[in-house]
């Protein structure tokens, strides 16, 4: 059963990778006739697994009932009080959804103090059930980073998402900005839709001409940071 407060409702999402700048890509949704929703916003996911990645190697296998479970919150990473949510956004074959649960505040610094954000988490997981159970053996291992844009099209969300930057949590205690890996050159377009609005989401698909991809930021950011430096 799904539980409407965490406004988990199953919903399909197309994602699109563009080389092209994102404000082409502005233009031609804006031609388009798509309004912008919401400011855009930087998004920042600290996102958890096993050792052994178990869940990165689901999503690389595409095993058809799966999660992935991230730390979010909005705005600045370093220097600021965050407002963080425990999201797990789980896949159903085509279908996703996502149970969310607040966080308390934690307070980041010039260098995010590693020891201290698991130190964080483990009172939160000690405070509240679920997020022991959500939680339980694992660990965080990625740090995803990215603007925002967010825009709506015949009741169709669309998601523009650039900027990606990664940082590998392995073995670390510390870090700053100043080791970040960037995509620069990438902008992911997310298209994200109701199985009633099936029909919608593929006019814009279609007039937007490009290839839909199997895109993760999780799996991406691992194979760049991490597996990347093993082969």
């Amino acid at each position: 059963m799904i539980d409407k407060k965490n406004k988990d409702i199953l919903r399909n999402e197309r994602k699109i990778i563009s080389l092209e700048p994102i404000s082409n890509i502005e233009k031609l949704f804006n031609f388009m006739g798509a309004k912008e929703v919401y400011d855009s916003r930087l998004i920042n996911s600290i996102y958890f697994d096993t050792l052994f990645h178990k869940n990165f190697f689901e999503a690389e296998d595409g095993v058809a009932w799966r999660n992935k479970l991230r730390v979010r919150w909005y705005g600045k990473v370093f220097n600021t009080t965050i407002e963080p949510i425990l999201e797990n956004k789980i896949k159903k074959n085509s279908h996703n959804f996502k149970i969310l649960k607040k966080l308390d505040n934690f307070k980041i610094n010039n260098n995010f103090d590693l020891i201290k954000f698991n130190q964080y988490i483990n009172k939160e997981k000690k405070k509240k059930d679920e997020i022991n159970f959500y939680l339980n053996n694992l660990y965080p291992n990625l740090l995803v980073s990215y603007n925002r844009k967010y825009l709506i099209y015949k009741n169709v969300r669309i998601t523009l998402d650039s900027n990606l930057k990664f940082i590998n949590l392995n073995n670390k205690s510390f870090f700053s900005k100043n080791i970040f890996i960037s995509l620069n050159k990438k902008t992911i377009i997310e298209i994200k839709f109701t199985d009633s609005q099936q029909f919608d989401a593929s006019q814009i698909s279609n007039m937007l001409n490009h290839r839909i991809n199997k895109f993760s930021k999780y799996q991406v950011g691992i194979s760049e940071t991490f597996y990347s430096y093993m082969n």
